[in-house]
C-alpha cells in the first residue's frame, strides 16, 4: 500500500510540473543575494552545461568544467536582466545585465540556472 501510494504521488507531481520556456526578450529580477551565476564567456557555460549533462565523475568533472572564479559573476539582489540569444537549443543564453555594480554588460547564464526560486520573471505592462 505504501509503494502505491509513493506511485501515486510521484505520477501526480509528473503530470502537474510545468515547463518552463524561456525566450528571446524575457527579463529576470533577482530577490536574493548570488541568486544565480553569470558567466563572461560562452565557451564556459557550454562546458558547465556539458559536464552537468553527462554526470561526469568528480575528477573529470574538475577537470573538464573549472572555471575561474575571476571569470563569473553572481547576480545581486535587484539586478534585472534581459535574454538576448539562445544557444544549444535553449541550454545557454546570453543576457544583458542592468546592474550599475558590474562594468559588463553581455554575459552567459544556464537556462537550468534560471529555475533558480529566487529568480523572478517580470512582466512588462502597458
Amino acid at each position: 500500500m505504501r509503494y502505491l501510494f509513493t506511485l501515486l504521488l510521484s505520477l501526480s507531481s509528473f503530470v502537474f510540473s510545468e515547463e518552463m520556456i524561456h525566450e528571446e526578450g524575457d527579463v529576470f529580477e533577482a530577490k536574493k543575494y548570488e541568486a544565480v551565476a553569470l558567466y563572461f564567456y560562452k565557451a564556459d557555460a557550454i562546458r558547465l552545461n556539458t559536464a552537468r549533462q553527462h554526470s561526469f565523475s568528480l575528477n573529470d568533472f574538475l577537470n573538464y568544467a573549472t572555471i575561474d572564479k575571476r571569470d563569473i559573476y553572481k547576480i545581486r539582489k535587484g539586478d534585472t536582466f534581459k535574454i538576448t540569444k539562445s544557444f544549444r537549443n535553449g541550454d545557454v543564453f546570453q543576457i544583458d545585465l542592468e546592474s550599475k555594480r558590474s562594468k559588463r554588460e553581455k554575459y552567459f547564464v544556464l537556462s537550468e540556472d534560471l529555475k533558480n526560486s529566487f529568480l523572478t520573471k517580470v512582466t512588462e505592462s502597458s
